[in-house]
């Protein structure tokens, strides 16, 4: 069925109520066709798309399609189901939250909703609080704001895995009649119990776990010397990270007041994304202002943190990888002993810090699930982390915490100042140890049915004519994740290693209509790994123009 076929039968459908119809009729030729020519599916985070209408796009009638699905999964799990749902401050969020929970209610599956914006982290956390079958979250992270999305949890407070993903979109693909299920008003739901706002102590509960994933007990006694300006740029992570910097003696904290407050529209940022350094502007003056050690960003659903470090009369941003080098160095100095679990795009720095404490890392396929999934081995843990900002020192949830890592960059960044130094002086120690090791993106934004086909045949390509060599560097290793063995689920990402720690990974995102292609290099100092860094990508940017 084409798509107009599929178009048409929306528009004839009387379940559909005038004003999505309405909206349908208003659709150009090529909104039709990229409304209509597929249908979202699970990617690295569940799903995730554009709002408006039709199957390829997020709105009322998709999430109690998707909701269906996953109130079977959870009965397949349990005979008493129960699910812990959460929201971010994006459009249509409470509404979708709403949607989600009188859908699966209404199918038997006892729901808890929390009532107001609420991050990430704290659904995994409640999902394993509350002991429930799984979890939602109505989010797209740090997407731009006509994005949304709805990301479904396992029981252990981590995303659903592939094949537990699968098994929804099973459910999903029987769904020919969203109307076949009847839905009952949320709120005779509510007055009902079926559904219930999630209690309070499961909030209270969360703080307290974040104070107790405070690695230096006597940080608190200098906490009160360092200056914080913090945003959550508009989203959910205004409560968390206020109350756990305060929590262990963090006086000085400034408010971005202007994005402070959740708005979905994000107003003050084109995209809230703190890997972007446009998001530290308003940061960056309210830093001047009062004379900040450190300026800290979180995006909308708060799994993720960008922080700038005082450096001079400048604030200076560290990367993900940097982040999470300056995390391990400072955690095995303390002491602290465990697995590191990242991801096959994050640095090789990793690799040099852990060989000198002889401690494992573990490698895994991108999305934070993975790293979830390994902590559920039951191995000693001591950090996880991704190169997109995402971090975990404390084994209380099962996903990337931003109020957790703010903890832990303030805290590092308390002990530096003790010692006249601060962050950035700690990364640039461990590369005159280490090496300079520097990292980057090339993203292509393809959208469409043409863009989607265009990012299969350049990753066909790729695969098929492979690289030799990177700057000078011959290829050493490479690693095709859709047909190695390689111990990990199968997916469709290539990674090419050169010699001295170069690399090149290449893998379409699960999340959003790009091709993303990251690499690495090295050099004896910031000038020549920058150079190198140049080089490098000049190389592939000639090839992808081919």
């Amino acid at each position: 069925m084409d798509s107009r076929e599929r178009y048409e039968l929306e528009l004839n459908n009387p379940g559909y109520d005038e004003a999505y119809k309405a909206k349908l009729t208003g659709l150009s030729d090529a909104e039709r066709e990229n409304s209509f020519y597929t249908d979202l599916s699970f990617g690295t985070a569940g799903i995730r798309g554009k709002m408006g209408v039709g199957p390829n796009r997020l709105h009322k009638y998709t999430i109690r399609r998707v909701s269906q699905a996953v109130a079977k999964y959870c009965l397949d799990q349990s005979n008493e189901p129960s699910i812990v749902i959460a929201f971010d401050s994006r459009h249509n969020s409470v509404e979708f939250s709403r949607e989600a929970a009188a859908t699966l209610a209404s199918q038997g599956v006892k729901v808890f909703l929390f009532a107001s914006v609420t991050s990430t982290p704290e659904l995994s956390f409640a999902v394993r609080y509350l002991k429930a079958t799984a979890g939602i979250v109505i989010t797209a992270s740090h997407n731009p704001k006509d994005y949304n999305g709805y990301k479904v949890y396992h029981s252990t407070g981590r995303q659903v895995l592939q094949e537990e993903a699968d098994v929804i979109l099973n459910y999903y693909d029987q769904v020919d009649d969203i109307f076949a299920v009847k839905v009952q008003s949320f709120e005779n739901l509510l007055m009902q119990r079926k559904i219930e706002w999630t209690p309070e102590d499961v909030t209270g509960a969360y703080d307290d776990m974040i104070q107790q994933a405070i690695k230096d007990p006597t940080i608190r006694e200098k906490a009160s010397n360092l200056k914080v300006v913090f945003t959550p740029l508009h989203g959910s992570g205004g409560r968390g990270v206020v109350r756990a910097l305060e929590g262990f003696g963090v006086k000085d904290i400034y408010p971005v007041e202007s994005q402070f407050e959740p708005d979905g529209d994000f107003p003050e940022v084109s995209v809230p994304n703190p890997e972007d350094p446009a998001v530290f502007d308003k940061a960056r003056d309210l830093g001047d202002e009062v004379g900040a050690d450190l300026l800290i960003a979180t995006d909308p659903d708060a799994d993720r943190i960008g922080a700038m470090v005082r450096q001079g009369d400048d604030y200076v941003l560290i990367d993900g990888n940097q982040m999470g080098a300056i995390m391990l160095d400072y955690l095995v100095q303390k002491g602290y002993r465990g697995e590191i679990i990242t991801t096959i795009v994050s640095s090789q720095i990793v690799d040099r810090i852990a060989e000198d404490y002889a401690q494992p890392v573990i490698r895994t396929l991108t999305g934070f699930k993975y790293i979830g999934e390994q902590m559920n081995q039951g191995n000693p843990f001591l950090l996880g982390f991704e190169e997109s900002y995402g971090y975990l020192n404390f084994p209380h949830v099962r996903d990337k915490d931003a109020i957790n890592a703010a903890c832990l960059i303030c805290e590092m960044a308390i002990a530096a100042k003790a010692e006249g130094q601060t962050l950035l002086d700690k990364l640039y120690a461990i590369f005159e140890r280490t090496g300079y090791y520097l990292e980057d993106q090339i993203v292509l934004t393809l959208e469409g049915s043409e863009g989607q086909a265009k990012i299969g045949q350049m990753m066909d390509q790729f695969r098929q004519q492979g690289l030799a060599s990177l700057h000078g560097k011959p290829l050493v290793r490479k690693i095709d994740y859709l047909t190695d063995e390689t111990g990990l689920p199968k997916e469709n990402s290539v990674k090419w290693i050169f010699e001295d720690d170069y690399w090149v990974a290449m893998r379409p995102s699960g999340t959003e209509p790009k091709l993303k292609i990251y690499v690495g290099v090295t050099g004896d100092s910031i000038q020549r790994a920058n150079f190198n860094l140049r080089e490098s990508e000049f190389e592939l940017n000639e090839l992808l123009d081919t």
